[in-house]
């Protein structure tokens, strides 16, 4: 399910083609947050990987598709109540055997929210 203009709105691209940097917000009306909670709505895991593959395939400028998680840290809840606006760094984005090596953070100012580590390809027809 792709969440590019739903869940999530891209309102920055800056950096470089190596390392860009996506400013991003959030809608906390979307209907995965009347459910993950009511009230108090948190972003979920699964989320949070979509979006930064979402990301990643506009950094690339090719569909991507999340192969392999080699490592994710989830650091601090990331609320679109109290953080309507993050932003997705990319450390690593580099093409290897065919496929997309992936390293980003999410954070906001000083606060870091998750820190991943992926592994993404050009999905199959």
């Amino acid at each position: 399910m792709k969440l590019s203009g739903s869940l999530f709105t891209i309102i920055s691209r800056t950096g470089t083609d190596c390392a860009p940097r996506f400013g991003i917000r959030l809608d906390a009306e979307h209907f995965i947050y009347k459910a993950h909670f009511p009230g108090e709505p948190i972003t979920p895991g699964v989320c949070i990987l979509q979006i930064v593959s979402e990301l990643a395939s506009e950094a690339c400028g090719k569909p991507l598709e999340i192969s392999q998680v080699r490592n994710v840290k989830f650091l601090q809840i990331i609320s679109p109540l109290e953080h309507p606006e993050i932003d997705c760094s990319f450390t690593r984005l580099e093409e290897e055997d065919g496929l997309e090596k992936v390293q980003a953070t999410l954070s906001k100012g000083e606060i870091l929210f998750a820190k991943l580590s992926l592994v993404c390809r050009i999905p199959k027809a």
